[in-house]
């Protein structure tokens, strides 16, 4: 079939000269071996050597996995309409590394195990996110010349991630179906056609990962959604991160994350220590990565004292917070009343809650 020029648009005037596959004659040319090209071709072009620009926009996203923004901030439209790449060496240097071979030709060729490596084993990558001085921060207050790591809101399915890990009910199986975990009752009333029934799924289902959870059509779980997931109407290169009221919310009260407290406080108080402030200690150091502050111990045994204080008149609220989920009744050691259970989830939740829990620093 010819495909011509049309004069002045007019569909029905094909007197327009014919028009042959080829690239902008701006980027080269594919050799054709004088038959005519085919999308293999234009495949076989996009990743040559000849057009650098997919290595490029490539090693551009992954280095904004990784930094939370790219060596140009546009990821889609990288070129001429696009931002300029603050470090364009760099940027090619990567893009050269991820695509050619190597010397002995034992290559790296478009290895992306390789560019990650060499991302993160990098001394930027290695840097701290804590503020430089005050000068500097001035200077540079977007990062974007790379003097400190950068401090970034984990995506919305790794939330999820977060809280199961550290009560350690993650289930880590690679592949399968989908599952279902629970959600709003009639929160599908709106797809009426058909009309959808959903089941949250039981048992170990419920616990793993959130790239596995159910997507039904645009409507994602509203827990995705609370945390910027896009609702894949159209194609996203790059999400927004918001911090929004919401959000704690999902934190505090999601069933997931309720009982991900439960059972992370029975581990604090399994094996943080025998007396409360260790066990506190001990669980703010599994999600956060450091010690609390004295201010942070402070505010965390006070609430941990009213929390108790509060149980203590409400032994029945007590037993039934330590049975929320599918998870059955924590196992604890002797002596764990569910007074004491009670008042050290509510600690729990709020270490769950916390902003650099769900922040990668």
């Amino acid at each position: 079939m010819e495909t011509r020029i049309l004069p002045r648009g007019n569909f029905l005037d094909q007197t327009g000269p014919v028009v042959t596959p080829a690239i902008p004659a701006s980027l080269g040319r594919i050799e054709d071996g004088g038959r005519r090209l085919t999308r293999l071709d234009l495949a076989n072009w996009i990743v040559s050597r000849e057009n650098p620009l997919t290595a490029r926009v490539f090693a551009n996203r992954m280095w904004r996995q990784f930094f939370g923004t790219g060596l140009s901030k546009t990821l889609d439209d990288l070129g001429s309409q696009g931002e300029w790449p603050t470090h364009p060496e760099l940027l090619d240097w990567l893009a050269a590394e991820f695509m050619e071979p190597t010397l002995d030709g034992a290559g790296h060729q478009w290895d992306v195990r390789h560019l990650i490596r060499t991302i993160v084993m990098s001394h930027t990558y290695r840097q701290s996110s804590l503020p430089q001085a005050p000068p500097a921060e001035d200077r540079d207050p977007d990062n974007r010349l790379l003097a400190r790591q950068q401090r970034i809101r984990v995506d919305a399915e790794i939330v999820r991630d977060i809280a199961l890990s550290v009560s350690g009910l993650l289930v880590e199986k690679l592949g399968g179906p989908s599952v279902r975990p629970v959600q709003p009752e009639r929160y599908l009333a709106a797809l009426n056609f058909p009309q959808r029934d959903y089941s949250a799924d039981r048992g170990q289902s419920l616990y793993r990962r959130g790239l596995y959870v159910h997507w039904q059509r645009t409507f994602l779980h509203p827990s995705l959604s609370t945390f910027d997931a896009p609702s894949r109407e159209e194609c996203t290169v790059n999400r927004v991160n918001s911090n929004t009221p919401l959000q704690a919310l999902v934190l505090l009260n999601d069933p997931i994350f309720v009982e991900s407290a439960r059972l992370f406080a029975a581990r604090a108080v399994n094996e943080g220590g025998a007396t409360v402030r260790a066990q506190i200690d001990w669980a703010f150091a599994q999600a956060t990565g450091r010690a609390p502050n004295p201010t942070e111990a402070g505010v965390l045994l006070d609430l941990h004292r009213k929390s108790r204080a509060a149980f203590a008149a409400d032994p029945d609220g007590a037993r039934k917070m330590i049975v929320v989920g599918e998870a059955g009744q924590p196992v604890t050691g002797r002596g764990v009343s569910p007074l004491r259970l009670a008042a050290m989830m509510t600690v729990t939740r709020a270490i769950l809650n916390l902003h650099e829990t769900i922040t990668r620093n």
